[in-house]
């Protein structure tokens, strides 16, 4: 994730990234969450007066804490965001791979007799690259 321009990376299964423990001992002011089962209440402690968690994985308890952060005017906020693939979307993605402006990391090949390691390691929740199976 670093060489993709995230100034700290954590892993959600050590203690300290289970903590959002800040190895620069630092506040975020933006967080981009992409996996699941951590709540509001770790993150929430761990943000800058401003901060911002950008949620990938949205469930309806992050649309009522994002409810309630709108209504009770929080600078600290929970944003969701719904990822779609609609044709449009993919093909500007395309466009931008094409021109170089949009860099695929790939962390790891699998082959099909190997699918259930890929599964495993993308459930895992430690997926931060694309995993390819091939067939």
């Amino acid at each position: 994730m670093k060489s993709l321009g995230a100034n700290e990376v954590m892993d959600y299964k050590t203690p300290d990234g289970a903590a959002l423990k800040s190895p620069s001992g630092q506040k975020y002011d933006v967080v981009i969450h992409c996996t699941t089962g951590i709540p509001w209440s770790i993150f929430e402690p761990h943000q800058s007066t401003n901060g911002k968690v950008i949620d990938a994985t949205p469930t309806f308890s992050t649309m009522l804490t994002f409810a309630k952060h709108k209504l009770t005017l929080s600078k600290k906020q929970l944003v969701p965001v719904f990822l779609s693939s609609k044709k449009e979307s993919m093909e500007c993605l395309v466009g931008l791979v094409k021109e170089g402006k949009l860099k695929t990391v790939i962390g790891s090949k699998h082959s099909l007799s190997k699918a259930e390691d890929a599964w495993t390691k993308c459930i895992d929740g430690h997926a931060m690259e694309k995993i390819i199976v091939k067939l």
